[in-house]
Formats: C-alpha cells, sequence, structure tokens
C-alpha cells in the first residue's frame, strides 16, 4: 500500500511516504517552510520512490485541531493533490495522530491529550488502545485548562505542549499522570495507521468535504489571524 500523510498542525510538521519499501519522513521545521516547502518535499519524496501521484492508495492529512496556518497549508494541498489524481483522502486528527505517536514512544493503555490552542485555551481529548488501536474516546474539546477532565481509569499517561504552556493550571492532572511527556508533536508517520484503517473500511472523504476541524468559532479565528 503506498500512502502519503501531511501534517502540519503543529510548531514542526512533517511528510511521510510509506510504500512497500519502508517509510520516508521529512520533516518542516517552522510554519513558514510549512507553507512554503510542503510541495516540494512531496515530490522528492516521489520521486525518490519513483512514484507519480496516480500510484498512490491514499492521501491522508491531519485534520486539526490545531494551528489554523498550519491547516490551512495542509488541507489545501490534500485536497488539490486528491481532487488531481482521483486519490482517497483520508483526514485523521491530530489530537488522535500525537496519541498514536505517543503510544509508539511509550505505550499506554489510555492517554489525556492537551494541546495549547492559545487565548487562554487548550484542544484536549482521551484517547484509549483498543483492540490494537488507539482510539478517541468520547469528543475533542476546545475549553480553559482548568476544565480539562483526566481518563475516568488509572494509569494514564499526560501527551501534549499544553501542559508545557498551562503548566500551573495543569500541575494537579500532571501530577495524577504516570507519565507526562510535554513536548511531543504530532507525526505525519503517526497519522498512518488510523488512515489505513479508514482507507480498508471504504471511509475516504471527497475533496471538497475533507475540511480542517478548528473548534473555535470563525470569528474567533479570524482575530487570531
Amino acid at each position: 500500500m503506498n500512502l502519503l500523510a501531511f501534517e502540519t498542525s503543529s510548531r514542526l510538521g512533517s511528510v511521510a511516504l510509506e510504500t512497500a519499501g519502508g517509510l520516508a519522513v521529512r520533516e518542516l521545521g517552522s510554519p513558514r517552510e510549512q507553507t512554503e516547502r510542503l510541495l516540494a518535499i512531496t515530490d522528492e519524496l516521489l520521486a525518490a520512490a519513483h512514484l507519480d501521484l496516480a500510484s498512490l492508495d491514499g492521501i491522508a492529512f491531519g485534520r486539526g485541531p490545531g494551528s489554523f496556518t498550519g491547516l490551512r497549508v495542509s488541507v489545501a494541498v490534500a485536497q488539490g493533490l486528491a481532487a488531481a489524481s482521483g486519490v482517497p483522502l483520508l483526514p485523521v486528527s491530530s489530537l488522535l495522530c500525537l496519541a498514536e505517536r505517543a503510544w509508539h514512544e511509550m505505550p499506554f493503555e489510555r492517554a489525556l491529550v492537551c494541546v495549547d490552542a492559545h487565548m487562554g485555551e487548550v484542544y484536549s481529548a482521551i484517547a484509549e488502545r483498543r483492540g490494537g488501536m488507539v482510539e478517541i474516546v468520547g469528543e475533542e474539546r476546545l475549553s480553559a485548562p482548568g476544565d480539562v477532565a483526566p481518563p475516568k481509569a488509572a494509569p494514564w499517561c499526560a501527551v501534549g505542549n499544553g501542559f508545557a504552556a498551562h503548566a500551573d493550571a495543569l500541575a494537579p492532572l500532571m501530577r495524577a499522570a504516570a507519565m507526562v511527556l510535554p513536548e511531543l508533536v504530532p507525526s505525519a508517520a503517526a497519522l498512518l495507521p488510523r488512515a489505513k484503517r479508514d482507507l480498508e473500511a471504504g471511509l475516504a472523504t471527497a475533496p471538497a468535504a475533507a475540511l480542517p476541524v478548528y473548534l473555535r468559532e470563525q470569528t474567533a479565528w479570524r482575530r487570531s489571524s
């Protein structure tokens, strides 16, 4: 299976290409590089693998929540490539992506994912390992840090830069966690497990319907841009 993936919801973006020959990942070290180099790096990865767009089985992207600018970039590129090639498009939660990466770093049964949303707020979700797969349990939320609730069962892992950005407000949760991974960011490679499952289940999304998830009113987004 040939899968291309983009993740640009955080300060560190990445592009991944998985083929029968293995996995290749390229990082994008700044929001500006994400904007300027995403397509060029995609072309480089495809050329190195001797593939064209039509050879792909799917294109995955982190659909958020996360950086407004980063999400717009990856969604636009993924939509454009899918529309031009007819390759299935596979949006994946960026919070699920972060939980998936955390599981590969330090296997856990459940995690609280918390990402800085700026404006004094955080994005959060609870993830669990179920049947060999990482899944979001319940809803993804945008809230004040003090309103974030832990998983109901312990032990659990605390993941995401929200724990660093709002350390005082989230200190009780960090003390309750079995482990805290505040520096971990989503990676394009961690989109692939869910993208594969969705592709096999026939859950691809039409390009026009593949939209970013902001969890914030459009007016607030405009104020922050």
